[in-house]
This record gives structure tokens, C-alpha cells and sequence, in this order.
């Protein structure tokens, strides 16, 4: 009985399959590789530009649109009916003014869990608010996530934009759908540039380009499917919660697998790791394929989550965890006729360690870049200016340390119930009250098997070390023993960052300077399914009395 119960839904699986390659599309398992060019967003277009303030209108929107050449339209959520969104590009002490409106449809494209917190009766099943992640604000332009809108409702934010040349990103930040809103689509890039960045003359126009990178999964009629499972892998039915989601397809700029064709020159890439859960470990391979011996082509990184780095770092491979970035150049001088894949070797979940066997596919391979084009920029070869130096922060002069430990619940049978920061949810009062103009030293205390990259809302921090510590005497009740030497960060760590990622079994220090406005934020952990269940907790940033 168990096999026919499961055979019937693949027979018929099967047959609506055969309808749709009678269409000529393929399923999304058998796709042809890199036959798609690699979709480039485009600058957002004000609809005002002011002596001291530019002024967008963004609309969030329902649309289709093919993935995949070979897969029929995809139904997606989108700014401007684009995945991801138009690009809005602003510049240091010229304040952005953004009206963002909510036109998406009364029906959520997935069903929602309406048993965790922020999704239960009476909240609507569709509501958003954007949240330009890395910017400092003000607490009523954050995008918090109770200040959602529904269908039909509109809100005003201002971004001040007092801050280094950086890239940041924007997305839905709706309380206890976020995950749902964000696979959907509804993501796009923020740049914010200043006079430093521009005089380094950096690769521009055409050469600049943003990578947001994801994870999807397709259904054979190119319905967007979102599958949670357990940690144990068990899929999950549709409006139950789970702790992961991985997409079985490399989804870049919106498209599946696809190529970009490049000059024999220097480019930079503008990265974003916007998936749920995914953690990518990426390098660019010369091999033709993926199972081959790897053929590395080194790259330099330039900057990370808060703007440049005191120098360029060079790298042949870099871990992103959900919601970190890189500012990346690559010199493709050399290459003329060689084909560059994009690859990523990060277990699934991550790090892993404990697994005997993977329990989700590998996305060994995401994109590839062709290097064809015949030379535009001769007589331009590009070598690294000297960047402006990142002054590291002092850690005596923190004026407070505080401690999250961050737990996972479950139930009798080993289940996942949430994610937890100091065994407190998100309506729990709030108990960090940092004084604005402050520096505080804050340490996450990692008890779990998963790794967890830890966002703050306004501020940009400075990773101190990460150090490991004795589990089992914490576990029962004893005091935190840190064991091992404390690690200083990597050197394309040591930039400004508001995100980092804190792997199991150890401790994450990071100095955090409370720079900005008063007013209320939220820190939370970037793997949305934990964020919305319920790894996130707020702050009140208050007045020096």
C-alpha cells in the first residue's frame, strides 16, 4: 500500500511532466546549463531628485517570469515586477526617500504556518515591509517587523545614508513570514557609494556587476515550490514550519544556471548570499567539470558587509553565510577563451560535521563566466589603488559585554520547536538597552549543531575573535571555560561587518559601536526559518542621560 501510495502522485507528476515537454520545455531536473545569459538588474529611476534628498517608489508585485529558458514562467513576487528588485543607488550624506507599496495579491503564494509567532489569527496571510539590510536608520525607516503593510498600503522611509560606501541589500522583513516573502522574491540591491570609493576608480558601468545569489526549487509546470524539512532531511507538508530549506536549483539574478560572457579584463562583483539557509563556500574553476581535479583562478576581495577593506585580500576561496556579502574583483586578464565556473562547496546544512551522509544535494556548480568578448578597455589595465585603512576598534574601551547563547528547542521525539537567543522569544521584554554614542562588546555562545550568522539592525561591528569553549561543563549549568587560543578574524573579516557568522561549539566576540539614532531595532540570527521562529530579539538603543 505504502508503494502505490506512492507511485500515484509520481504517475500523475509524470503525466502532467509529458504535457508540458510536449510545449517544449524541459523538466527542471534536466535543463540544459548555461545557455541563459545572466540577467543584470537596473538602476532604480527617481521619480524626484532634490538638493537634499532623492525620492524612489518602489511597488511590491506579483509576476511571472521563466527562470529557465527551457521551464515555462515561474510565479514570483518581485519590487517593480523584478526578481531581484531594481537597484537603487545612492550616495554618502545625500538622504533616499522611498515610498514602498505593498500591490501583491490577498493570497500568499505559499501557505502559511499560522502556529508560530507573528503568523497566528488575526495577522493577514499577505503582508511585507521592506528592510534595507547593513543601513543605519532611523527605528520608524528599519522595516521592523511588526510595522508590516497589507495589500493595498503604502509607507514612507527615509535612509539617511551617513555612513561608508557600501553594499547593502533590500527585503521583506514581515514577522513570521519572512522566509516565505524572501523566497517568493521579494528581494534587490541598495549600493551606497561616497568619494573614497569613486576615486579608487574601481571597474564601473558594465564591469560592476551584482550577484545575488539563491536556491530554488521548481515544480515540472515551473511552480515555485518552498519544501522545509527537519535537520534529519524529512520533508515537511505544505504551511508547517521547519527549521531549513535548501532549493534544489543554483538560482543567480533571479536565473537557473546561468552564463555571463566577459572581457579578458577586471570586473567587480557586487555578491550577496540571499538564500533562506544556504551557506555558499565559493571559488571560480577552470576544471570543465565539477568532478574534476579544481583548477582555481584566484580572486581579491575588496571589501565586505560595511564597505572596503583597509586592503585588497586575495582569495581563492570565501564563505558567505546567509546575508553576508563580498566586494569582489576578478581579473580575467589572460583567459581569453576559457570558460570560469562559478562553484560552491559548502555542506548542506552547514558545517556538517556530524553528518555520515549528506542529507540535501549539493550545489556544486552556480553560474559560469565565458571569457569571449573581444577587449574594450586597452591601455586601462587596472592595479590597486591603496584603500583608506580600517581602524580597528579598541576592545577596553567597550563600556558594557553582554552574552547570547543561542539554543534550539525540541520535542520528545527529537524535533525542532525553534531557535532561541538567551531562551527568550521575540515579545519577550527587551533586556539590551545600549546608550547611543557607546561601544559594547557582545559574545554569542553557540549550543547548537547548526551554524548561525548573527545580523544587528543599525550598527556595523568589527568581528574580535572567535574562541572555543568547554560545551559540557555549559551545558550543566557551569560557568562559560573558553578552551583553545582565541582566532583574531581572517584578514577580509577584519572590515566593517553586520553580519558574522558564529559555527557550533564556539564563541563569537564582536565589538559593536551604537552609532546612529535612539530607538528601537532587532538582532536576529539570518537563516530565516530561525529568524521567524524565533531567533530574534530587540534593542533599544537610549539617550547618554
Amino acid at each position: 500500500m505504502k508503494l502505490l501510495g506512492a507511485a500515484a502522485p509520481a504517475f500523475a507528476f509524470g503525466t502532467r511532466a509529458s504535457a508540458f515537454e510536449l510545449k517544449g520545455f524541459k523538466t527542471p531536473g534536466t535543463v540544459d546549463r548555461y545557455i541563459d545569459p545572466l540577467p543584470i538588474p537596473k538602476r532604480l529611476v527617481p521619480v524626484a531628485n532634490h538638493a537634499k534628498a532623492t525620492q524612489y517608489r518602489v511597488r511590491m508585485m506579483e509576476f511571472e517570469r521563466q527562470m529557465h529558458s527551457q521551464l515555462p514562467p515561474t510565479r514570483l513576487w518581485g519590487y517593480e515586477g523584478q526578481c531581484p528588485g531594481p537597484v537603487i543607488e545612492a550616495f554618502r550624506g545625500k538622504t533616499v526617500e522611498v515610498r514602498w507599496e505593498n500591490r501583491l495579491p490577498k493570497q500568499h503564494l505559499f501557505k502559511v504556518d499560522t502556529k508560530i509567532h507573528g503568523a497566528m489569527a488575526p495577522a493577514p496571510a499577505v503582508r511585507a515591509v521592506p528592510h534595507v539590510h547593513g543601513a543605519r536608520t532611523y527605528s520608524g525607516s528599519d522595516g521592523l517587523p511588526e510595522d508590516w503593510l497589507v495589500p493595498g498600503q503604502s509607507a514612507d522611509y527615509e535612509y539617511p545614508n551617513e555612513q561608508r560606501a557600501a553594499g547593502l541589500w533590500y527585503h521583506d522583513h514581515a514577522m513570521g513570514i519572512t522566509r516565505l516573502n524572501v523566497y517568493a522574491g521579494l528581494t534587490g540591491f541598495y549600493l551606497l557609494r561616497d568619494d573614497e570609493e569613486l576615486a579608487l576608480k574601481l571597474p564601473a558601468g558594465e564591469f560592476e556587476v551584482p550577484l545575488l545569489l539563491q536556491d530554488r526549487t521548481l515544480a515540472d509546470d515551473g511552480r515555485l515550490m518552498y519544501v522545509p524539512t527537519l535537520e534529519d532531511g524529512t520533508k515537511l507538508p505544505p504551511g508547517v514550519w521547519g527549521p531549513e530549506c535548501f532549493g534544489e536549483l543554483p538560482v543567480v539574478n533571479g536565473a537557473i544556471f546561468p552564463r555571463m560572457d566577459v572581457e579578458p579584463g577586471q570586473y567587480r562583483f557586487r555578491v550577496v548570499n540571499g538564500a533562506n539557509a544556504r551557506f555558499f563556500h565559493l571559488y571560480l574553476n577552470l576544471a570543465a567539470h565539477p568532478t574534476d581535479v579544481p583548477n582555481l583562478v584566484r580572486f581579491h576581495q575588496i571589501g565586505s558587509d560595511g564597505g572596503l577593506l583597509s586592503k585588497p585580500v586575495a582569495m581563492e576561496k570565501l564563505l558567505l553565510g546567509p546575508g553576508e556579502r563580498a566586494d569582489l574583483i576578478v581579473d580575467f586578464t589572460g583567459l581569453a577563451g576559457k570558460t570560469v565556473t562559478l562553484s560552491n562547496s559548502a555542506s548542506v546544512p552547514f558545517p556538517g560535521w556530524d553528518m555520515m551522509v549528506a542529507l540535501h544535494a549539493p550545489l556544486s556548480e552556480l553560474m559560469q563566466f565565458r571569457v569571449g568578448l573581444p577587449s574594450t578597455r586597452k591601455g586601462q589595465e587596472y592595479s590597486f589603488p591603496a584603500q583608506p585603512p580600517v581602524a580597528r576598534l579598541e576592545a577596553a574601551k567597550a563600556v558594557l559585554s553582554r552574552d547570547f547563547v543561542l539554543t534550539e528547542r525540541v520535542d520528545d521525539t527529537g524535533r525542532s520547536l525553534g531557535v532561541r537567543i538567551n531562551d527568550k522569544g521575540y515579545d519577550d521584554p527587551v533586556t539590551e538597552t545600549p546608550t547611543l554614542g557607546t561601544m559594547e562588546r557582545w559574545r554569542f555562545i553557540n549550543m547548537t549543531d547548526d551554524a548561525h550568522p548573527m545580523h544587528l539592525h543599525l550598527v556595523q561591528f568589527q568581528v574580535l575573535e572567535r574562541q572555543g569553549f568547554d560545551y559540557g561543563a555549559f551545558l550543566h549549568g557551569g560557568e562559560l571555560e573558553l578552551v583553545g587560543t582565541p582566532r583574531p578574524p581572517a584578514e577580509h573579516e577584519a572590515g566593517w561587518k553586520d553580519t558574522a557568522v558564529v559555527t557550533p561549539k564556539e564563541v563569537l566576540t564582536m565589538l559593536v559601536p551604537f552609532d546612529g539614532y535612539t530607538g528601537r531595532y532587532v538582532f536576529h540570527c539570518h537563516m530565516l526559518e530561525h529568524e521567524d521562529n524565533d531567533m530574534m530579539r530587540p534593542f533599544q538603543v537610549v539617550a547618554a542621560k
